[in-house]
């Protein structure tokens, strides 16, 4: 849908997504509240989102290097994809791509699916995590985006678990939509010239650069994760 009609296809899937999981729990009488985690996190847990969706951006990155460099004709649909969906507004372009995805695909997949599937065992929930993070990253329907996708995912859908609000998930599906939407759009109207004639050669990265890059990623997410942990109560466990 999103490919074939661009704007209004991605608002429709959006929309599809979101009202499938509200409208089953308005039949079935539960709460809306505890059902989708719209308990309100802490500022200290927005700054933990912003830590972990940095650290997952370097290793989604990188993934995205390898896969490209393995199947580069897996980036003609990428690219297809990303431009059917801008528009010349950058504003319009942020909540069409980055808002309404960030609300309506984290009440489906952190809200809905993710309070489906966790249990009270610690096994359970991690369980769930990875569930729900692959099923996020199959969704997206291209080869190159499923693994990348999914490992996003897993950190949104792990965030919203530890912080016990969907409110974390939203926030970082929002501030990845966000990014690449701006450089996208600085490509297109401030850098088209500039890239314009340049042939984009996929390479396989050099190890030292995955070493790196996977290092500084793991290592903002592991403070985000200490953001996340900073309780009142230190003896308090991450998964309650």
């Amino acid at each position: 849908m999103q490919l074939y009609w661009g704007t209004v296809g991605l608002i429709a899937t959006e929309v599809i997504i979101f009202a499938i999981p509200v409208l089953y729990t308005i039949y079935i009488k539960a709460d809306i509240k505890n059902t989708f985690s719209l308990k309100l996190p802490r500022v200290i847990d927005f700054l933990g989102a912003i830590l972990t969706w940095v650290g997952g951006y370097f290793l989604i990155n990188i993934t995205t290097q390898i896969l490209l460099a393995l199947f580069p004709q897996g980036a003609d649909v990428l690219q297809a994809v990303n431009s059917s969906v801008m528009m010349d507004s950058l504003l319009a372009s942020l909540i069409v791509v980055a808002l309404i995805p960030a609300f309506c695909e984290e009440i489906l997949f952190r809200g809905f699916l993710l309070g489906a599937f966790k249990g009270e065992s610690r096994k359970s929930k991690i369980g769930a995590i990875v569930m729900v993070g692959t099923l996020f990253g199959i969704m997206h329907l291209n080869f190159i985006r499923i693994v990348p996708t999914a490992m996003l995912g897993i950190l949104f859908a792990y965030s919203a678990l530890v912080t016990k609000s969907i409110w974390t998930s939203v926030f970082m599906h929002f501030l990845n939509n966000g990014f690449s939407v701006c450089i996208l759009y600085l490509t297109q109207n401030y850098l088209s010239d500039i890239y314009e004639n340049v042939e984009t050669v996929y390479s396989m990265p050099h190890i030292s650069t995955v070493i790196i890059m996977v290092l500084i990623g793991v290592g903002f997410i592991y403070l985000g994760n200490k953001c996340f942990k900073h309780r009142k109560d230190k003896n308090q466990r991450i998964f309650e």
